[in-house]
This record gives C-alpha cells, sequence and structure tokens, in this order.
C-alpha cells in the first residue's frame, strides 16, 4: 500500500492492488537480500519497500516538471464501498469452504507436492534465504519460483506458529481476500462500480469450483494458487494500459511503473501463470491495433509513419512472446500429464462449467452465454478473445493427442489439465457478471412493471443478489469443497501422514537433538520430519535431483551396518543418529522400496525411542 500510494493509487484501488505489489516486493527481496547476504525477515523486504516508494515518488516529480499532472488520482467514493462489500461478501464465502476444507489449523494437504512446499518453508527458516535462486537447491535445482514460499516464511516468521498453521492462513488469506480483491477490481473495467454490480462480482469470485478451492486441493498447487489470485490485478494493469477499461484510476506512467513492479512478482510466484497474463491480452492488443488501424486509414499522410512503427512494434512482440513462451517452460520430462478427455467432452465441460470431470454449474454457464451476449452487443471483442483462449489452452491440454502442437501451447503447464482449468475463471467470472448483472436488472424491470413500481428497485435488487449467492454455492462448488476436505484429513491411513506417524513427529523433538539427522525414506512421508518436527532428513523431497551415493547405500543396508562394510562410512558421512521407519505405504501409491529401514528392531542395530501403531522412531546404535 505504501508502494501504492506513490503510484497515486487511491481508494478501493489502492487496497486492490496491494497484494500484486507486495508479492513483487517480497520475492524480489528475497533475491536481493540472499544476494547481499542479509538473512530473510521483514527487515529487507521494509527497506526495498521505502527505496522503492522514494523512486516511484522521485520518478513521478521529474515526469511532472516535464508533462503537466492529470487529474488528480480517484479517492473513497460509494463504488469503492461497494466493492468492498463484494469483497466481503466472497470472503465469506471462500473463506468458510476454505475453512472447512482444511479442518484443523495444523492440517496438512495429504498430496504429493506437499512434501516440497513444507519442507522448503522450513528450508527457508533453517538457510534464512528465501530466493528463488537458492530454495531450489534443497532438491538440487538452480531456479524454483518461490514467491509462495517467501510470503509463507515471513507468515511463520512474525506469527510464531507452526509452519503448517502459517500455510493454512496464508492460503485462506491468498483464496479468500487476495483472489476477490483482483476479480472484483477486473470486474470494475467492464461493468462498473454499482452496488449490484460489485456485489454480482464478488458472489461470482466464489462460484467456481475451479479456483481457488481445486489449487488448494490437487497436487498440491500453492504456487499456482497464488500467482492466478494475483492475475486479475494485472489483467487490469494491461488493460488500462491498452485503454480499454470504463476508467483508468491511475496516472499512465504511474499504470507503466505498476506494471513494470509488479510482473516480477506474479512470475516468481509461477512463471506460467506470467506467460497466461501475456497470452489474454494477445486479443486486446489485436483489437487495440485494428480500432487503431482503422482510425490511420482515414488519414494516411498524417498517419503512415505511426502506422508503420507500430506495426513493426507489433510484430516483434509477437516474435518476442513466442520466443520467450518456448523458453520459459519446464523439462519437457516432466510435461507428462496425458489428455484426459476427448475434444467433444473437453468442450461440454467448458460449457458446463464442468472442468475436470466435477459437477456442472449450469447456472454459471447461462450466465457466461449472457455475459458473452451482452459484450458481443456492445462490441468488446477483446474480453471475448482472452476467454477463447483461455478455453483453446484447456481443449489443447485435454483433447489433443500428445504432440508438438500439444507441448508448444501448454507444455508451459506441464501439459496438465488442472492449471489449465484453474485458469478459466479469471475471465469467465466476469463474463458471468455481466450476464448477472444483465439478468438481474431486467428482470427487476419486469417485475415492478407487474406490481406497477409500488415495490422499490432495491427490494428486487438485493433479492436477485440474494438468490444468486444461494444458487451458486451448490453443486460445483460443494465437490470442489469435499474434495479438498478428504485430502486434508488426519486419519489412521493418510496417504502422507497417517496420525500414528503425525504422533511419532511430534515425539520427535523431545527425542532427538536440533542439529541430528535422520534416516527416512521420503516417498512414505517421513522426510516431512523437517518441517513437522523441525529435524534434518537425508533427504528432504521424493524428487531431489542432489540423491548422493552416501544416501543410497543407507537406505538399501542401513539394516545391515554390523555386516556390510559400506554401511558405516555413509552413515557417518551423512551423520545418521536416528531412523525413522513410516512402512511402505507411499502417497499416490508409488513403490519405491527401503529395504535398508524394514524390520530394524530385528537388527540389533538401533533402539526404539518412540512407537505409536506402525509408526516407529529409532536411535541408531551401530558404527559408533
Amino acid at each position: 500500500m505504501v508502494l501504492g500510494w506513490a503510484l497515486r493509487a487511491r481508494g478501493f484501488t489502492l487496497i486492490a492492488i496491494a497484494p500484486l505489489l507486495s508479492v513483487s516486493l517480497i520475492a524480489v527481496g528475497a533475491i536481493i537480500a540472499a544476494l547481499v547476504s542479509v538473512p530473510w525477515s521483514i527487515l529487507p523486504v521494509t527497506v526495498l519497500t521505502v527505496l522503492a516508494g522514494l523512486v516511484v515518488w522521485r520518478l513521478r516529480s521529474i515526469l511532472h516538471r516535464r508533462v503537466p499532472p492529470e487529474a488528480p488520482a480517484r479517492r473513497w467514493t460509494a463504488g469503492s464501498t461497494a466493492a468492498l462489500l463484494g469483497v466481503a461478501l466472497a470472503a465469506i464465502l471462500i473463506g468458510s469452504r476454505m475453512l472447512y476444507a482444511i479442518g484443523s489449523p495444523g492440517n496438512i494437504s495429504q498430496t504429493f507436492d506437499n512434501i516440497f512446499h513444507l519442507n522448503a518453508v522450513a528450508y527457508i527458516e533453517h538457510t534464512q534465504e528465501a530466493s528463488s535462486l537458492t530454495v531450489g537447491s534443497m532438491t538440487g535445482i538452480p531456479f524454483y519460483p518461490a514467491a509462495w514460499h517467501a510470503v509463507v516464511a515471513l507468515t511463520q516468521q512474525l506469527s510464531g506458529v507452526p509452519i503448517p498453521v502459517a500455510v493454512n492462513a496464508t492460503n485462506v488469506i491468498i483464496g479468500a481476500v487476495v483472489w476477490p480483491l483482483g476479480s472484483i477490481l477486473l470486474c470494475r473495467q467492464v461493468i462498473g462500480t454499482s452496488k449490484l454490480a460489485m456485489v454480482t462480482a464478488g458472489t461470482m469470485s466464489a462460484a467456481f469450483g475451479a479456483f481457488p478451492l481445486m489449487m488448494a486441493d490437487f497436487g498440491v498447487l500453492y504456487p499456482n494458487l497464488l500467482s492466478i489470485a494475483l492475475l486479475p490485478g494485472m489483467l487490469v494493469l494491461g488493460i488500462w494500459v491498452l485503454g480499454l477499461s470504463i476508467s483508468v484510476e491511475l496516472p499512465k506512467m504511474m499504470i507503466l511503473a505498476a506494471l513494470v513492479i509488479a510482473s516480477p512478482g506474479i512470475a516468481l510466484a509461477h512463471p506460467s501463470t506470467f506467460l497466461a497474463f501475456l497470452a489474454i491480452l494477445v486479443p486486446a492488443v489485436g483489437y487495440v491495433y485494428a480500432r487503431s488501424w482503422s482510425v490511420w486509414r482515414l488519414n494516411w499522410q498524417a498517419n503512415r509513419r505511426r502506422s508503420v512503427a507500430w506495426s513493426v512494434a507489433l510484430a516483434a512482440g509477437l516474435v518476442l512472446l513466442a520466443i520467450v513462451w518456448q523458453s520459459i517452460r519446464p523439462d519437457s520430462a516432466t510435461a507428462f500429464w496425458p489428455p484426459i478427455n476427448s475434444p467433444a467432452g473437453s468442450l461440454w465441460e467448458l460449457a458446463t462449467n464442468s472442468l475436470m470431470n466435477r459437477p456442472p454449474a449450469l447456472l454459471v454457464s447461462v450466465l457466461v452465454v449472457v455475459g458473452i451476449a451482452v459484450l458481443a452487443r456492445r462490441r468488446q471483442w477483446w474480453l471475448l478473445g482472452a476467454f477463447a483462449v483461455l478455453c483453446f489452452f484447456f481443449e489443447v491440454v485435454s483433447a489433443f493427442r500428445p504432440g508438438r502442437i500439444r507441448d508448444f501451447f501448454t507444455g508451459v503447464w506441464y501439459n496438465d489439465s488442472y492449471r489449465l482449468a484453474a485458469l478459466i475463471p479469471t475471465v469467465a467470472l466476469v463474463l458471468a457478471s455481466v450476464g448477472a448483472v444483465w439478468v438481474i436488472v431486467y428482470l427487476r424491470s419486469k417485475l415492478r412493471e407487474r406490481v406497477r413500481s409500488t415495490v422499490p428497485a432495491k427490494v428486487f435488487t438485493v433479492a436477485g443478489a440474494a438468490l444468486l449467492v444461494l444458487l451458486t454455492q451448490f453443486g460445483n462448488v460443494q465437490y470442489a469443497t469435499d474434495s479438498a476436505h478428504r485430502n486434508y484429513e488426519l486419519t489412521a491411513d493418510s496417504p502422507l501422514i497417517s496420525s500414528d506417524e503425525m504422533a511419532v513427529l511430534k515425539d520427535m523433538p523431545a527425542l532427538v537433538p536440533e542439529n541430528a539427522v535422520v534416516a527416512a525414506n521420503p516417498w512414505n512421508g517421513s522426510a516431512l520430519a523437517y518441517a513437522l518436527a523441525g529435524r534434518t532428513t537425508i533427504e528432504l523431497h521424493v524428487l531431489s535431483s542432489n540423491v548422493r551415493p552416501e544416501d543410497a547405500v543407507v537406505l538399501a543396508h542401513l539394516r545391515d551396518a554390523k555386516t556390510n562394510p559400506a554401511v558405516c562410512p555413509a552413515a557417518h558421512a551423512l551423520g545418521v543418529g536416528y531412523v525413522l521407519d513410516f512402512g511402505t505405504q507411499e502417497v499416490n501409491g508409488g513403490s519405491h522400496p527401503a529395504p535398508g529401514l524394514d524390520n530394524l528392531a530385528e537388527s540389533g542395530t538401533v533402539s526404539l525411542l518412540s512407537q505409536h501403531g506402525e509408526a516407529k522412531l529409532f536411535k541408531f546404535n551401530a558404527c559408533r
């Protein structure tokens, strides 16, 4: 908000773009702090915020000397109050569902990727570095977009709560506050700032099961949750630059400055979402270019140079986009997700908002169709083009056969249909909001005619908005909530960490010294001792590329320490003093046996420290 104020953002706009600017300051601040060897804390964020604000303020002063200042930025208005009302409604709807999905504040997502995400936050705590250039070294990769992890690390550091609580608290705010703020700001650019428009926009931001709940359920894809929540705010900056909104709420040069400042944040949250931002804006750029060309043509002699210059710039921009699109993507070996549907089936899911074979949201679909019709009548083709781009991506990823075409368009998202499905609501909610406002206004006028205007218009408006809230919170959204809830439940047979295993991890801090190293098979969830118990395991993630030869020796032969001469040198090299045995159940039903950790009690190399059910913690006594 400090930086937004320097950019001359006021009113609701100041609040709505604050998360976008904050994430950028945090993500960039983390990189700078690591480069200059400053421990990660709120201090480098504060310093960078002050410096960035002073630079923007100075830039604004210089520009105002050369160019007369533009009209004062919009301050607090009735539209700002209406927008906050919409955010509050969305926060209640989304927040209550996310809280139910998570269950207890200390629960964790029982999913594959959560091993990395939780341990990465612990890694930041232990190394005091949250840079996207260093967090990946936990698993041997040179770069990993760590904006989400940096934010969670700050939440945990400032509050002192355990890592799972910090993760859940941060995610609830991302889904229930950050997402509605950006969504409503985006809708304001198309449907205005009336109370009906803002409440409708807030309702529609909570009406899609595909986001934010799906990204807190599948994967689990926390970086995508953050980056997609920021995407509507980025789109607002983009359409302000292009002059396509109802009203521009920042001075022109400040919009460009905000766009430059915000871009690293969303890219470091997840690069694929920044590329989605560029792709979504392609129809808008084309629309502005076509509209400008029709004006240039009327006076060709006067506009010839300008038209040629902009044509060359557009062509160069498309070439640059193609190069960036092809370059910034994961390794092809990791983009292994297959198509999941037929062409007709994926079109049906798009038409009925039943993405990823979930229950249809027919009311939302009807409102999207009405919104398309209204926007087509208004000739707002750029917004329809943006929606078409996202639908095309989803069609490609879910229905095209594997090959170069599919890899080119959707390899950016690992060819994963879930990630593309989560992007659809960023534009669909605007179409649905346009449609909902039109339907409510139309029905209000018809009903008032029937009762001869004896009932105030506000009554019909409130009734319509309330009915919209009720009818959009079942089916698709309820399914997404229940699905996420199942993935956060802590039970005796939870796929990642069972209740017995969690009990052993809770015993560890009292039984295992802080500097100890624990032998554990990461595939059965025991690597989470790092994040949940604060004790280091020999491997911190299942997909590590920096696995040492000693790791393999320990996992395969530790129980044979008395008879195998290779074991003790490996154990000494790693510093192994304790062992976790969480059995053979693996997340996602995998099979990565570690025979060296099986039946340790019978090997004579360990002593039992803690046992709950079949989960055991041992002290390794051999090799002294």
